[in-house]
């Protein structure tokens, strides 16, 4: 039979077998070697076509983690699913393979820092924010900065940022404000508990809120921080706003696709 001839026989008349293969048997051992590669090649396209749905999914809902330590964690990926992305908790290194970008939340920041070094996640969160976007708040704000003051401790040391820890007082002097943002829209909730400041920044970052003439929210590449909670807000353009950012690191062809 030509090549031309055998194309256009239907799929069952190429992989038909004069034994007629048993329902659970392998149809690869059965019709023989060149069905048989016709098979594979069938598999092999569909696993492809697989592989592109499934990347056409991840750039228009990218995969984002979530710290799942301390802070209010389901906040966040509460707030990242109405964003538009997929929340995954985070809680061991090998985790972070799997997700595009990472939020690290509030919670006590010397408390998180024990344990981060305790389970090897220090490290991990090192390389992963150094290479991938990476959203710090309150907290988080303060593990991603350059330098630590009140006291001075340990931090990740990738944003150009100088940030005072408690700078607004104890837990009573937590506040809610609204303020002018760069961000679209109407003035931004900022939800401040036990925040800290930040006190300086370098070139390459940019002040996107303040409070009291501080910036509060800040970009710098691919990483952004917030001395407040957006998660505890119903305005979801911060998340939005990383969402975005994440979206933007995925392969090409992304822009269009989710526009």
């Amino acid at each position: 039979m030509t090549k031309a001839k055998q194309q256009k026989l239907p799929i069952k008349d190429l992989l038909l077998d004069l034994n007629g293969p048993e329902p659970g048997e392998d149809i690869l051992a059965l019709c023989g070697d060149r069905n048989g590669r016709f098979v594979e090649q069938l598999r092999a396209e569909e696993e492809e076509r697989r592989a592109e749905v499934q990347a056409a999914h991840r750039r228009t809902q990218p995969r984002i983690g979530v710290l799942a330590i301390q802070g209010d964690y389901a906040a966040h990926a509460q707030a990242l699913a109405e964003a538009g992305a997929q929340p995954v908790e985070i809680r061991k290194p090998e985790e972070l393979a799997a997700v595009d970008g990472l939020i690290l939340p509030g919670g006590e920041s010397t408390t998180m820092l024990k344990f981060l070094e305790s389970r090897g996640l220090f490290c991990a969160l090192e390389q992963f924010c150094g290479a991938k976007p990476a959203f710090g708040t309150c907290a988080g704000a303060i593990l991603l900065a350059r330098e630590v003051l009140n006291p001075a401790q340990r931090s990740l040391g990738l944003l150009d940022a100088v940030v005072e820890r408690n700078a607004y007082g104890r837990q009573i002097d937590s506040t809610i404000l609204t303020a002018p943002s760069s961000l679209p829209g109407q003035p931004l909730e900022m939800v401040f508990i036990r925040a800290p400041r930040i006190v300086s920044i370098g070139p390459a970052v940019e002040s996107l809120a303040f409070r009291d003439g501080s910036p509060a929210l800040v970009r710098q590449g691919t990483l952004l921080a917030a001395t407040f909670h957006p998660e505890l807000s119903h305005d979801r353009r911060v998340h939005r706003l990383f969402v975005e950012m994440v979206s933007k690191t995925l392969p090409a062809g992304i822009q269009k696709e989710r526009t």
